[in-house]
């Protein structure tokens, strides 16, 4: 749009102006910004905002770093990060920022298994872990089966099966699992 500013003459003279074109500039939007927000040490997740040009960039590159240009971020150590998109501003208008936090945890353990891996068909014998909390599962029940929480193995019939011992994971953190060969005679 053009401002024209306007001196009227005086005593005979002609009327004086001067113009100026101002440019309106709308101003810029950080987007809302989405991802999981849950990573596991090691393991990466994408951040995207809705509105593109920006760059990414974490407080915390301690715990979670972010590639600048693609959103992608790195779990590094336990604890929480504060990821910013900013997007510049121009034509007199200010940068704007929109952020998301990302948790990042430490990877699960299926802990040591103990248990006779050897059993006669009728006998049972329990398994367990240094770490509680898992479920328990027979690679061949027809062989031997496995109570999915106490761990009881019962021989089933002659041959070999693989128990499993599985703990969920969380925080971002896959499954993690133990085995244990049981041979039936």
């Amino acid at each position: 749009s053009t401002i024209t500013y306007t001196v009227q003459g005086t005593g005979g003279c002609s009327n004086v102006t001067a113009t100026r074109t101002v440019t309106v500039t709308t101003p810029p939007s950080s987007g809302t910004l989405s991802g999981t927000q849950m990573v596991c040490i090691g393991n990466r997740t994408i951040f995207t905002s809705s509105s593109p040009g920006g760059d990414w960039s974490s407080d915390n590159t301690a715990v979670a770093t972010v590639d600048p240009s693609s959103g992608e971020v790195t779990g590094v150590s336990t604890g929480t990060a504060i990821i910013t998109y900013t997007v510049q501003g121009t034509g007199g208008c200010s940068n704007v920022t929109a952020t998301r936090t990302v948790t990042v945890t430490a990877p699960l353990s299926s802990g040591t298994l103990s248990g006779n891996q050897n059993l006669c068909v009728g006998s049972t014998d329990t398994y367990s872990s240094t770490v509680q909390g898992g479920s328990w599962g027979s690679s061949d029940d027809t062989v031997a089966t496995v109570d999915p929480t106490t761990g009881v193995v019962t021989g089933i019939s002659a041959g070999t099966s693989t128990i499993t011992y599985t703990v969920q994971g969380t925080g971002g953190c896959s499954n993690v699992t133990a085995t244990r060969t049981v041979t039936v005679t």
